[in-house]
């Protein structure tokens, strides 16, 4: 072999190589879904929702505004965090949301089955339409934190 055959090979290997790089950095980052990141806290009454452990479960759901297009879903962890997804892609088209958000603790009986469940957010932040949350989701990562206020207190009747 000549020293000019030896030297193509190796820029052909040195090319090959390079090609590969480029194309397992291509498959881990993916080819670009056009999805914003979204993520961020729940609170109620400045304090952290705890869902994911036990038995209570926050649900938050990003609508587009316009009525078009996909819903967005996440569940807050035990610490209040969540990050949405729509169906099984990671993140949201950018745009305008109305957002709803739930928590819930079930019912459990003495069998470990889940019976039913009752809601621990004020009813209202369980619909979009209702709830006073509108977001504008960017291009790019987002934190949206959603503050919540607490159940509203009945008063206590007296007498009989």
């Amino acid at each position: 072999m000549n020293g000019k055959t030896f030297k193509t090979r190796r820029i052909q290997r040195q090319a090959a190589s390079l090609s590969a790089a480029v194309l397992c950095c291509v498959a881990i980052t993916g080819c670009g879904n056009g999805l914003a990141k979204v993520s961020g806290h729940v609170t109620v009454d400045d304090q952290p929702l705890h869902g994911g452990n036990g038995n209570v479960r926050v649900t938050v759901q990003f609508q587009p505004a316009n009525g078009v297009g996909p819903t967005a879903m996440g569940l807050a962890d035990e610490n209040g965090m969540y990050s949405l997804s729509t169906g099984s892609q990671a993140g949201i088209q950018p745009g305008e949301y109305l957002v709803s958000c739930a928590a819930e603790e079930l019912v459990i009986n003495n069998a470990g089955a889940v019976t039913g469940a009752h809601r621990t957010t004020d009813p209202k932040y369980g619909s979009a339409k209702t709830s006073g949350l509108k977001f504008t989701i960017q291009a790019g990562k987002n934190e949206i934190n959603i503050p919540l206020k607490s159940l509203p207190k009945t008063p206590q009747r007296s007498g009989v």
